[in-house]
């Protein structure tokens, strides 16, 4: 094992993991986008993972003194599981030594050491997809959201899982159809004034975030119908770190 470049919580590792490996890609020919971008600077430790469709960063202050220069690279999904795997066998207060050379990742857990391939290639320039300014913001509860959007999706299309999220004066309307079966919708109390905002998306992957983050308080950032939309934590609780989730419109 090269020299340890830097020592991370196990914790905080396989969080950031939890909160990104459902955006990874699933398409084999997109390799470059088939793990995580990890990104270590000497106070910080930053994880990015998309599949084009949707992109989620998160970022959290860290004191890893053995990195004297900014280090990058792309960790595979594999890679990924195994870790969150050792994290559930690890102490609470565990650190896992982390090195890296040209081709290999290194994860050494007290005696247990996971070698892993890079992956090689350019992953995208993610800085430029993500959004400068949205105009609009809704603060929900985060288990109110997810489950309404359950139960909506259910009349979702099975492909395509599309469902509509209108915003309007004091609420969020939540609309999925399907021609055989029926419609369903619901609607949430939101503090907004404004003229009306109908977005489509795919339900999946607002799910995804809303069962990978733990606050109680999600906030919900958007522009227009053809723009991206962004899911945050929100509230105190999401105070001392960074998580952003943008995903891309559907026409519906």
């Amino acid at each position: 094992m090269p020299d340890m470049l830097a020592e991370i919580p196990m914790a905080l590792l396989a969080s950031m993991i939890a909160k990104t490996i459902f955006a990874i890609s699933m398409e084999e020919s997109r390799f470059t986008l088939n793990g995580s971008l990890l990104l270590l600077k000497n106070n910080n430790i930053a994880m990015v993972a998309t599949d084009g469709h949707r992109l989620a960063l998160v970022e959290n202050s860290a004191e890893l003194p053995g990195v004297t220069a900014p280090f990058r690279a792309l960790l595979p999904r594999k890679a990924m599981s195994e870790i969150l795997k050792l994290a559930q066998e690890a102490a609470p207060d565990a650190k896992i030594r982390f090195s890296g050379d040209e081709n290999h990742l290194f994860f050494q857990l007290g005696d247990r050491l996971l070698l892993s391939r890079k992956l090689t290639g350019n992953f995208p320039d993610f800085d430029r997809v993500l959004p400068k300014d949205h105009p609009h913001a809704v603060a929900l509860d985060r288990e109110e959201l997810r489950k309404s959007i359950e139960r909506v999706s259910q009349f979702s299309d099975e492909r395509s899982r599309a469902i509509r999220l209108k915003v309007e004066d004091g609420e969020l309307d939540i609309h999925s159809s399907l021609s055989e079966t029926g419609e369903s919708e619901e609607s949430l109390p939101v503090e907004y004034e404004g003229s009306s905002v109908e977005i489509g998306f795919n339900a999946g992957y607002l799910l995804d975030f809303l069962r990978a983050t733990t606050e109680s308080q999600v906030a919900f950032h958007f522009k227009d119908p053809h723009s991206a939309g962004e899911l945050r934590p929100s509230g105190d609780e999401a105070a001392n770190y960074k998580y952003r989730y943008v995903v891309m419109p559907m026409r519906i």
